[in-house]
């Protein structure tokens, strides 16, 4: 394995891994903690967390690994890890897909939400729309580090 390629097998490795923790403990801690707050103290608890230091790191992370695979899937030689650095960089293309596009717009809309004003079926439907994309991500950060893993090991 050349120099550029340890490195880049490390890059995305450990970018899929830090992505995957941080859902995977958002998954397993916060979201069963916030959703068995009552809708005020939820409101207020969402409010207070700056969400926009963490998304652009997240966001930026995902993109560049992702980038970062595909090079490595051109970069080597065998024509199975070149596949599974590809697989890989789809599963972290997945996790920015599902947070760009479904969670930090939920969570835009929470930030002007009253805790003052409920609307019952319009915060449940936000929460389980909310609970499904962070699935979907959190799957695709398991796909990411799963695929980078052996993308390395069969180098």
């Amino acid at each position: 394995m050349t120099t550029s390629l340890t490195i880049m097998s490390v890059w995305v490795l450990a970018a899929a891994g830090i992505q995957l923790g941080t859902l995977w403990i958002m998954k397993l801690s916060i979201l069963p903690l916030l959703n068995g707050l009552p809708y005020s103290q939820y409101v207020s608890t969402c409010q207070r967390i700056d969400m926009h230091v963490f998304h652009p790191i997240a966001v930026w992370n995902g993109i560049i690994a992702a980038g970062v695979g595909v090079i490595a899937a051109f970069a080597t030689t065998g024509g199975g890890s070149a596949a599974l650095f590809i697989i890989g960089s789809v599963g972290m293309l997945i996790v920015g897909l599902a947070s760009e596009g479904v969670n930090r717009p939920i969570w835009r809309q929470i930030e002007k939400w009253s805790v003052d004003t409920v609307d019952d079926d319009q915060w449940a439907k936000k929460r389980h729309i909310w609970h499904i994309a962070h699935q979907v991500r959190t799957y695709g950060g398991i796909l990411a580090v799963a695929a980078y893993l052996a993308a390395i090991l069969t180098i």
